[in-house]
């Protein structure tokens, strides 16, 4: 197929340049023809490629307007105009354009039929009529008057967003596209802080009391917070900004036989030493496997720190957690770094009441140059994948618990992206491409 067109549409532009001087030529000289127009002072002309474009092809740009009408696939059309049939026979017959009739990118080319055309000149639409006056083997006739009617460009309606969240006191950046929709039932917290004296948010989180966990976490990376200029801190401290009756300290995290497995990784916030040190804060810790902390779960950390600063995306939005709707319930065994076995009771809370998800889960939007793409992963919480800090699993792995954003809605509970505008988020997330993502 490739070899066929390419022919052609050389043929098409040879033809082109030789019949109207080439797609720049200012001047389209009117064809004298003995059909009788409509309208006094209305031009002919003579467009051609009704039939074939390689049998000839010839533009028509209208006095003082700054792109060319063309036939394509036996209609007229051009870049900036819009077209609207009019029921009259004859130029000075069309006195208006219809204020309630729509207008396309394109009208179909018949003897006789006739049409408003409207083209954008920056804030304005200025508006000319034309007639199909004969359609004769390659070549269409056409009549047509520009006129002195002009209308306003419409402001373009804001796209719809029914789930976005409202920024108030204290959420400033609760519209950013890493945020899933909040809810009003759990503690929200913005981490924030300065960088070469403006503002930067770290991460935010919303926390789950009755869990002691986070519903999830949510950053970007982006040319500030890509920066890898500082190293780990392990500044293990209680959060500052939740209350004290819902901090958590490390004696909820000693001899449980879990790692305390960061949400926020630390080697996500490396760009400033306060950054780092935020992200050992116990609210940012969740129960882990210590084969699956520094095994598994780390093979998708590094990926996406890769993603993030490959420059394949302008800004990067993350989205973690572990899943408490499903929790690891009646764990009895192995043994953790502390020599403990990670136990878990009935209902899946550690031995001093920290919430143990059985699964953890990912939600990415990459954005680079206004277009978008996501994709969402969902891990089983495990001890028998067999990799360690010496042996992590490869990164094949990750494309086995793929799963898209709509799915990963259905498994958490959680609205991610709800920030985009309704038609973006609905596109992204109904399903991944995985060849859209280096692996």
């Amino acid at each position: 197929m490739r070899r066929f067109l390419f022919p052609l549409l050389t043929a098409v532009l040879a033809v082109c340049m030789t019949a109207c001087g080439g797609s720049d030529d200012e001047s389209h000289p009117t064809i004298e023809k003995p059909q009788e127009t409509t309208q006094e002072g209305a031009k002919v002309y003579v467009l051609k490629g009704y039939k074939n474009p390689v049998q000839g092809y010839v533009t028509l740009k209208p006095d003082g307007y700054s792109d060319v009408i063309y036939i394509k696939e036996q209609s007229l059309t051009g870049k900036g105009y819009a077209f609207q049939p009019s029921t009259s026979n004859r130029l000075d017959a069309m006195k208006q354009p219809d204020t309630e009739g729509e207008w396309g990118d394109a009208i179909a080319i018949g003897n006789g039929k006739s049409c408003w055309i409207r083209h954008q000149e920056g804030s304005l639409y200025n508006y000319l009529k034309l007639r199909i006056m004969e359609v004769e083997g390659n070549d269409v006739t056409v009549e047509y008057i520009t006129t002195d009617i002009t209308s306003p460009v419409a402001e373009p309606k804001p796209e719809e967003n029914v789930n976005a969240n409202a920024p108030t006191e204290g959420r400033k950046y609760v519209t950013d596209y890493s945020m899933p929709h909040l809810d009003a039932s759990l503690y929200y917290v913005e981490h924030v802080l300065t960088v070469d004296k403006a503002e930067v948010l770290n991460y935010a989180y919303q926390w789950d009391n009755a869990m002691k966990h986070t519903a999830w976490v949510a950053f970007y990376f982006d040319k500030v917070t890509n920066g890898d200029v500082t190293g780990r801190t392990d500044a293990w401290d209680v959060d500052p900004l939740l209350p004290v009756e819902m901090q958590t300290n490390n004696s909820h995290h000693t001899s449980d036989g879990f790692d305390r497995g960061h949400l926020v990784a630390s080697e996500d916030r490396v760009f400033s030493k306060e950054a780092n040190q935020q992200t050992f804060y116990f609210s940012n810790m969740s129960p882990q496997f210590n084969s699956f902390n520094g095994g598994y779960w780390i093979t998708f950390e590094n990926k996406v720190r890769k993603w993030a600063r490959s420059g394949t995306f302008d800004k990067l939005y993350v989205t973690k957690g572990g899943s408490l709707r499903q929790l690891l319930k009646d764990n009895k065994e192995g043994k953790g770094q502390d020599g403990q076995v990670p136990a878990t009771d009935a209902n899946g809370f550690t031995i001093h009441g920290l919430a143990c998800p059985k699964y953890y889960f990912m939600a990415l939007l990459g954005e680079k140059e206004g277009r978008y793409q996501a994709i969402g992963f969902w891990v089983e919480h495990r001890d028998d994948y067999g990799y360690d800090n010496d042996k992590q699993a490869p990164v094949s792995v990750m494309k086995e618990t793929a799963v898209s954003i709509d799915r990963l809605e259905e498994l958490t509970g959680i609205d991610f992206f709800c920030n985009l505008p309704d038609s973006i988020e609905d596109e992204v997330e109904k399903e991944y491409t995985a060849d859209g993502w280096s692996w």
